[in-house]
């Protein structure tokens, strides 16, 4: 029975580095640089241009900037979505996955807007199998119809975004905006077929040293 038990753990030592968590994708903030408005009380929701990973990957963390006119509430609570394609090019109306932040962002990064606001990083850690091939979008905006936010932007990037007024409204394509600043964090997720290959091995062994141990007297 301890060698079924050693022999699993190996399996999974050896499956896990290959979904270890890395940044995928990024588009860093620009310091000193500009922000597009993001309240949803206010009837302003911005979401990314189109993204995508080669492979299938599981999500673990999204990174974000923004800053706040005047200044940053007590605490700040912010809704973060991410929405699948409609197979037209455009975000799908409905999200796929919503959280909240809630908390208070990080000014430690020494960042500052176009006006010398500080500009704030949001983390959170999240759990959400993206496919690999497949157009994805990301929406964050600010639930605080009092505190205008806007979401730092970043030099990468081709200029384009959607926009739309609220929840069940079409998104409207931008072709001059500002670059958002995000990251993504994830880890790939082997293919079935390999996974079957690199398991079925050590499967086969764990099923014959069990079998041995039966027989033993």
């Amino acid at each position: 029975m301890n060698s079924i038990r050693q022999l699993t753990l190996l399996m999974f030592l050896i499956i896990f580095p290959l979904s270890a968590s890395a940044v995928m994708l990024e588009q860093a903030p620009l310091d000193g640089g500009g922000g597009s408005l993001s309240v949803g009380p206010s009837g302003i929701q911005i979401a990314t241009d189109d993204f995508q990973f080669a492979n299938t990957v599981l999500l673990t963390n999204i990174r974000w900037w923004g800053s706040y006119d005047p200044v940053a509430p007590v605490t700040e609570s912010l809704t973060v979505r991410l929405f699948a394609d409609d197979g037209s090019g455009n975000p799908e109306t409905n999200a796929f996955f919503e959280t909240t932040f809630a908390g208070n962002g990080d000014s430690s990064g020494g960042l500052t807007d176009l006006f010398g606001g500080t500009v704030f990083q949001y983390d959170l850690g999240v759990n959400q199998l993206l496919q690999g091939g497949a157009d994805y979008y990301l929406s964050v905006f600010n639930n605080d119809g009092a505190q205008d936010w806007y979401w730092l932007e970043s030099a990468a990037g081709n200029n384009t975004g959607w926009s739309r007024a609220a929840d069940g409204d079409a998104w409207n394509f931008d072709a001059a905006t500002l670059n958002m600043s995000f990251q993504l964090t994830a880890g790939v997720i082997p293919e079935p077929a390999t996974l079957l290959l690199m398991t079925l091995p050590m499967l086969w062994l764990a099923v014959s040293v069990r079998r041995r141990s039966r027989s033993l007297p």
